[in-house]
C-alpha cells in the first residue's frame, strides 16, 4: 500500500507537458507614451504586465506581420496594473498601440521584436 502511494505521488509530481509559460514583458503607460522593459522576445505566448502611471485611461492592442491584430486589453485605470496575454507566433516587429481616442496620434506607441523560438 505504501509503495502504491509513493508511486502515485511520484507521477503527480511529473509536469503535465502543457504549453510553456508566457514570457513576461513589463510595460508602463502614461500620457502619451509606453515604456517597454523587454523589447526582444521569442515567439509564443507573451504576457504584457502594464502599469498606468498616467492620469488617463489607457489600453493596448498588438499589431504585427501579415495584418495580425490582437484583441484589445481591458482599460487600465490610473495607478492600476493589468496583465494581458497574446500569442505572437511569427518573427518580426510588432506595434503596441493605445486605442483611446487621440492617444496613438500623440505618440502612444511602442515596438517589440519577436524572434524564432
Amino acid at each position: 500500500m505504501i509503495a502504491a502511494l509513493a508511486t502515485a505521488l511520484a507521477f503527480a509530481a511529473v509536469p503535465s507537458g502543457g504549453p510553456p509559460p508566457a514570457t513576461p514583458v513589463g510595460m508602463s503607460a502614461r500620457e502619451y507614451s509606453f515604456g517597454v522593459y523587454r523589447t526582444r522576445v521569442r515567439a509564443g505566448r507573451i504576457r504584457l504586465n502594464i502599469h498606468n502611471f498616467g492620469e488617463d485611461l489607457h489600453d493596448v492592442q498588438v499589431r504585427g506581420p501579415n495584418g495580425y491584430r490582437s484583441s484589445t486589453s481591458p482599460e487600465i485605470e490610473p495607478d492600476e496594473t493589468v496583465s494581458f496575454t497574446v500569442r505572437l507566433r511569427r518573427p518580426g516587429r510588432y506595434l503596441l498601440i493605445c486605442l483611446q481616442p487621440g492617444h496613438a496620434a500623440k505618440g502612444m506607441k511602442a515596438h517589440i521584436s519577436v524572434r524564432r523560438r
